[in-house]
């Protein structure tokens, strides 16, 4: 029977370079399993478009957590578990942490909290990440980069700065929500941040050094 795999999480606000980051490691880990949640899946990949891009009236917060719970339960079974027990390392962009903290903390739902919490145990039970890599940023940082990004801009994308303030705090509060993390400051360069993953990476033994 082979080896576990490795199950790493990128997490962070708008802007914080997640996507670059993850770029960068698919050249350092080709044999790795890279995804994004929601997404990920079929129906992970619809609840993402229909989250994200959104226009025709709010989504009530409940029903924001439940379409991420509803795909998240998918991508653990199909995408995550599967790799895991194959030993392959997934790395993924987001997880649970982040609808605590959109979800609860953004949307000022706190007292969805442990609701929020039973969900996404029941999504995810044993399986929860190795290590959860937070790349935390000044949410003013963050919404200026993605301003400069120029590529269209997401309903996260174009929340209040207190809603992004919020966010971060949730991020920073609840980091070890999921067992084992690390906390970087994405504020620095993109060289900066890439040296700091990869002795991270190094430390656990995904990353040769």
């Amino acid at each position: 029977m082979a080896k576990r795999g490795t199950f790493i999480v990128f997490e962070g606000g708008e802007g914080s370079g997640k996507d670059t980051q993850i770029e960068y490691l698919k050249e350092l880990l080709p044999d790795a399993v890279f995804t994004k949640e929601p997404g990920g899946t079929k129906l992970g990949t619809q609840l993402r478009k229909l989250l994200l891009e959104w226009k025709d009236g709010e989504i009530d917060p409940l029903a924001e957590i439940l379409f991420f719970s509803a795909s998240r339960v998918e991508f653990m079974k199909h995408v995550v578990r599967p790799a895991l027990l194959e030993g392959k390392t997934v790395i993924s962009n987001r997880f649970a942490l982040s609808t605590i903290a959109y979800q609860v903390y953004g949307r000022n739902q706190l007292d969805m909290l442990e609701f929020t919490r039973l969900a996404t145990k029941k999504a995810v039970g044993e399986d929860i990440p190795d290590l959860t890599v937070l790349l935390d940023i000044d949410p003013k940082m963050g919404i200026e980069r993605v301003e400069k990004r120029n590529d269209g801009k997401t309903r996260f994308d174009a929340e209040t700065l207190e809603f992004h303030t919020r966010v971060r705090e949730g991020f920073v509060k609840h980091a070890g929500e999921f067992g084992a993390h690390v906390v970087i400051d994405a504020g620095k360069s993109v060289e900066e941040v890439q040296a700091q993953i990869r002795i991270l990476l190094a430390s656990h033994g995904i990353l040769s050094t």
